[in-house]
């Protein structure tokens, strides 16, 4: 809620209050216009609280020192404490109106009050000039420390929004530290082996167990190297309309294992996106499932309203509560083998294709993984 949201429940508040007391005092029955008065301020008051529009919203602080200059006028005379109340409209005016314009209500509030206090039929005299300049001294003051506070406010915000700016940056370069830790991890392994093979084979040795080993290797940097360029640059591929049902159904269809694939298509729509890049998203999260499942695997596809909505859950064991923030970082994994960049990759192009993926238990006891894309409309 906004600063302005709180200024419309607290006017709304003082109009009832102030149409209570009055009543309770019996003025609404000595004064009858000023019953018609406080009625139709109160009425436009709500009208103004349910609606949610900002627009012309200084008309609310003009209104405002209209109805207070009002009640001044029929409350006795024009010394009354009531026109202390100028002060809430002219301090929240200048804090939400930028410029000198915001410096209109003061000088509209002496303005009404000087008619107020004409129309009560008071004497000029000096203590009446002094009345006036210390009321106007009082609004302008009163303005002044209200466009203050707006611009600290400003300020604030401006600094707030760099600090978040700031962290965001140094989380993504966090981020890209332990992903170089990791990949760097991942490499020195195959390359420690390579090394090995290789002074072996300088030294004489010569036999297919090395040469296997060096080819072995050789393909596990390839893949790795394969992989990571999907997950950085998923985003710089050409799109277009895709049929993601029609990629996981040729998916399932070239599957050979002795798990139970249930497809389930309630209802099929196109997404925008790469062909390729989806079906390597959505083959990772299949073929995870496969691994993990005991025995069976359902994938449900269906839309709702502007949304395809993929189901991938599996009976397996799932995913340990401990692990569940990493599932989808790059190089994280609970297998002995593999890179732990499946899950990640998949992630990266999803979302950035505008789609959501998010993992969760299944019914089935095991991993639920949930693929949310806006459904593609030409034209």
């Amino acid at each position: 809620m906004n600063f302005y949201n709180y200024y419309k429940i607290g006017r709304f508040i003082f109009a009832l209050t102030v149409f209570v007391s009055f009543h309770m005092v019996g003025l609404l029955a000595k004064i009858p216009v000023l019953f018609f008065i406080l009625l139709i301020y109160v009425f436009i008051v709500l009208i103004r609280l349910l609606i949610r529009s900002e627009r012309f919203f200084y008309a609310d602080f003009i209104l405002d020192i209209i109805f207070i200059s009002s009640i001044l006028y029929f409350h006795i005379n024009a010394y009354s404490f009531l026109s202390l109340i100028y002060l809430l409209p002219i301090f929240f005016g200048s804090v939400l109106i930028k410029g000198r314009i915001a410096f209109f209500f003061p000088l509209f509030a002496c303005f009404m009050y000087a008619i107020s206090y004409y129309l009560g039929e008071s004497i000029l005299s000096k203590e009446a000039i002094f009345n006036f300049a210390l009321h106007g001294l009082s609004f302008v003051a009163i303005a002044f420390a209200g466009n203050a506070m707006r611009d600290k406010l400003e300020n604030q915000e401006k600094y707030i929004k760099k600090l978040e700016d700031e962290k965001i940056k140094m989380e993504s370069y966090r981020r890209l530290y332990r992903i170089s830790a990791d990949l760097a991890h991942e490499l020195r392994n195959p390359l420690a082996t390579i090394s090995s093979a290789a002074q072996l084979l300088k030294e004489g040795r010569n036999d297919t167990e090395l040469i296997e080993m060096l080819s072995v290797e050789a393909k596990r940097l390839s893949n790795l190297a394969n992989d990571f360029l999907v997950y950085s640059r998923p985003s710089e591929a050409p799109q277009e309309s895709v049929d993601i049902a029609d990629i996981i159904k040729v998916l399932v269809a070239h599957k050979n294992n002795s798990k139970k694939l249930i497809l389930d298509i309630e209802n099929n729509a196109v997404v925008q996106g790469n062909r390729t890049y989806l079906e390597v998203a959505t083959d990772n999260i299949i073929k995870n499932a496969i691994e993990a499942a005991r025995s069976t695997v359902i994938i449900t596809i269906r839309t709702e309203k502007k949304n395809l909505i993929i189901d991938i859950d599996d009976d397996g064991a799932g995913f340990d509560d401990r692990h569940i923030d990493r599932i989808f970082e790059p190089f994280f994994t609970t297998k002995k083998t593999g890179t732990g960049l499946g899950l990640a990759i998949s992630y990266r192009i999803i979302e950035s294709f505008g789609g959501t993926i998010t993992y969760s238990t299944s019914s089935m006891g095991g991993a639920k993984f949930t693929i949310i894309m806006p459904v593609f409309k030409e034209g």
